[in-house]
């Protein structure tokens, strides 16, 4: 495992945001094929990617963080292939929101991997207890891999997003800590004298 990664699983491996990356999401957020599945309309360059890795940097920091980022990796060789973060944590009732993207490597495994570490890291590490995200009903791929990470369908917004042109409706999905089972984390747990 590379030093860098804090958490690695069978294909994904997370590791913190670095400012070299940003010249790569920067390209990725503007690619019409990655963004279409994301909720993000404006347009970024290398400055709007220091501002946000500046604001997830200090909410990270904290003792009590506001949001974790995770530069997401392939296993196999260490590339970056895309960003996922822990946001709107709420440590009061235990609950926050997922976003991921890849830029590359995606249908491979990797997302879904990846969405599994970080939860590990929200329910164990952070100790949260509900984990929320929101994706597409055109985006089958992404909505399969939500699952197979541990997340289900809780709701659904009617005619919620234009996406290039169409209305389509939104799809809100959950993990609970108590669903789900630790990849990596729960081999750390102090075990009882």
């Amino acid at each position: 495992m590379s030093e860098d990664f804090v958490l690695t699983g069978e294909r994904a491996a997370l590791g913190p945001l670095k400012r070299d990356h940003l010249p790569m999401l920067a390209r990725w957020i503007n690619d019409p094929e990655v963004r279409r599945g994301l909720a993000y309309r404006g347009l970024a360059n290398e400055d709007a990617e220091v501002k946000w890795y500046e604001e997830m940097t200090e909410a990270g920091r904290q003792p009590r963080p506001s949001a974790v980022g995770f530069a997401v990796h392939d296993a196999a060789d260490g590339e970056l292939v895309g960003v996922c973060g822990i946001e709107g944590i709420d440590h009061h009732f235990s609950r926050a929101e997922l976003g991921i993207f890849l830029g590359r490597r995606r249908g491979t495994g990797i997302g879904t991997d990846a969405t599994r570490l970080a939860l590990d890291w929200a329910f164990n590490m952070l100790g949260l207890r509900n984990v929320m995200l929101e994706t597409y009903e055109f985006n089958e791929q992404a909505r399969r891999a939500y699952e197979r990470a541990g997340f289900r369908v809780i709701g659904r917004r009617r005619d919620a997003v234009n996406v290039l042109g169409r209305r389509w409706d939104s799809l809100l999905m959950d993990a609970t800590a108590a669903d789900f089972e630790s990849p990596v984390l729960a081999g750390l747990r102090p075990t009882p004298n």
